[in-house]
């Protein structure tokens, strides 16, 4: 896998999101910060300004109508919006501050350049997924509107809610494929240490003594350094994001609520509003909610899930050749405990203060899912008892 192609794209697939403000330059394997990069930035800022302000028109008729159908749904989308500006300002805070965190990383991802292999081509399925959905969403939703632009204010309107959730999802994209490539190394260094160790396996267990060691105690030690540093980044660059993650969920749940709640009266009420065209672009773009907050979800699991699997592997050989008292080396075991060591301290456990680990991410959707569920099931249920009491008072009345 090269190393660098995947941060490359990476990079700029970033800076097209408006989420990085930086560079990634492959001689010094770094990243710089970029001139370009701010001033496009500054121009969504001004674009996303002109959006927001959209909302607060009161002369928009699609606010009023929306007010007046459900002032919950509209309640929802002012919390979006409210977020959404939080949002924006604080992915530019937090691209700048955790830019330090990412180049030491990086100091413990090497650079290769080798040829084209199924990891790279999965780092950029892992970049790229979320953003294959929406295309083709949007691509049928644009089909079905025949290619006709929304009015302009509608447009502004939408773009204004869209934008910073666009742009803070950059932080799981990135977080993504850089613990990708730390599992990558983490397997490297698993490679070299079990062809190491197993080096100086003993073919004649009675005679220790004159058995010839392969390799060097220093070249065991060297293994260990890398893989401390790479556990301590690693450990730092996580840190970096996860304000960035929990702000950005908090942007999920608050979608996935105003999805399921306007699917909810759509079944019921909200249908007679609309025609078959309009019927079929609105469970398209219902459905694109769900779908893309479910790709960014499972990337972060599989992702989660193989750098977890990978962890227990080291483990697993390294018990393996330990316990074989008699074939292995005395002067190599207090190396091979410490690799393990390593491997069992809570960054690589995802274990910390906020280091997603696939248990906490399942409950934290579990959770979500529920609350939603709940409140969407008793507000139907207020607004049903509230229609019976009508219906009740106009009978009596007549």
């Amino acid at each position: 896998m090269n190393t660098s192609r995947v941060l490359r794209t990476t990079n700029v697939v970033l800076l097209l999101m408006g989420y990085q403000r930086h560079w990634f330059e492959k001689k010094s394997h770094r990243f710089r910060l970029s001139l370009p990069s701010v001033v496009y930035i500054f121009v969504l800022g001004v674009v996303y300004a002109a959006c927001f302000s959209q909302h607060f028109d009161k002369s928009s008729s699609t606010l009023k109508v929306l007010k007046d159908i459900s002032p919950f749904l509209f309640g929802l989308i002012r919390v979006q919006l409210a977020l959404g500006a939080k949002a924006f300002a604080y992915a530019i805070y937090s691209s700048v501050k955790s830019v330090g965190a990412i180049n030491s990383l990086l100091k413990a991802l090497p650079s290769r350049n080798s040829q084209f292999t199924q990891d790279e081509a999965l780092a950029y399925l892992l970049l790229t997924s979320t953003f294959g959905i929406l295309f083709c969403f949007a691509a049928y939703i644009a089909y079905e509107m025949k290619f006709e632009l929304p009015p302009l204010p509608d447009a502004m309107l939408g773009m204004a809610l869209l934008l910073p959730h666009f742009i803070l999802a950059g932080s799981v994209r990135l977080y993504t494929v850089l613990s990708w490539l730390s599992r990558g190394q983490l397997k490297e260094l698993k490679k070299n240490a079990g062809e190491e160790l197993r080096a100086n396996l003993t073919k004649d267990p009675g005679n220790i003594a004159s058995a010839l060691f392969t390799v060097s105690t220093e070249s065991l030690e060297n293994l260990k350094t890398k893989l401390e540093i790479l556990e301590a980044n690693f450990c730092i660059f996580a840190q970096s994001l996860k304000h960035s993650m929990l702000f950005l969920f908090a942007m999920h749940a608050n979608c996935l609520l105003g999805g399921f709640y306007t699917l909810t009266y759509y079944w019921n009420t909200w249908y007679v509003l609309f025609e078959d065209r309009k019927r079929r672009i609105f469970y398209a773009a219902n459905a694109s909610i769900y779908a893309s907050i479910a790709s960014d979800y499972i990337c972060l699991m599989v992702v989660l899930f193989m750098m977890e699997n990978e962890r227990r592997n080291f483990i697993e050989a390294i018990d393996l050749l330990l316990a074989q008292r008699k074939l292995f080396s005395k002067k190599l075991r207090p190396i091979a405990k410490d690799l393990r060591g390593v491997l069992k301290k809570k960054c690589f456990m995802f274990g910390g203060p906020f280091q997603p680990n696939i248990i906490y991410v399942s409950l934290m959707v579990c959770l979500q899912i529920i609350v939603i569920t709940l409140i969407v099931t008793v507000h139907y249920l207020e607004d049903e008892i509230l229609l019976l009491k009508e219906e009740f008072s106009s009978t009596d009345d007549n």
